[in-house]
């Protein structure tokens, strides 16, 4: 199977991980206010299934793929993988659990989720998981911090030889 895999990852009109999507997407930011929302929704869900805390992380990653064959273009494709993971505390032990379906039921199945494993994992624990006292940070945003969005750098720019 490893064979298959990265053969579907060479070929770029078949992406091996995301959606395709067209350049005018990869430019369109997720609404930050969408995302408070899907995290409040995962953060609500685990809180009712007994997680006594719960941190959630949603993560959008683009990729380009300009394929070549000599001198000419073979093909282009813009691809997303976006979803949003979901960890826990529950009886004392780690979960983990992520969607990439980001609707409202998909996330709050995934903290549900998270919250299970947790739980099943509390049963194989010889002591509990204690955080150290920390004061909490809120709502946090980290961006990678780029010079030059490469969507934005045209395809005859990205095919000049150096």
């Amino acid at each position: 199977m490893t064979g298959v895999g990265l053969t579907a990852g060479m070929m770029p009109n078949i992406p091996a991980f995301g959606k395709m999507i067209s350049v005018e997407e990869s430019l369109t930011p997720v609404d930050v206010a969408l995302k408070k929302k899907m995290a409040d929704v995962a953060l609500n869900a685990a809180k009712s299934k007994g997680a006594t805390y719960a941190d959630v992380r949603i993560g959008r990653y683009l990729n380009q793929v300009v394929a070549t064959r000599e001198t000419r273009v073979e093909n282009i494709s813009n691809s997303e993988s976006y979803g949003l993971g979901v960890r826990v505390i529950a009886n004392g032990s780690w979960g983990f659990a992520a969607t990439n379906n980001m609707d409202d039921s998909s996330i709050a199945k995934a903290a549900e989720a998270a919250v299970a494993i947790a739980k099943g994992n509390a049963r194989l624990m010889e002591e509990p998981v204690r955080l150290a006292a920390q004061k909490g940070f809120g709502e946090v945003s980290w961006r990678t911090p780029i010079e030059i969005n490469a969507f934005e750098v045209p395809i005859a720019t990205k095919l000049i030889s150096s």
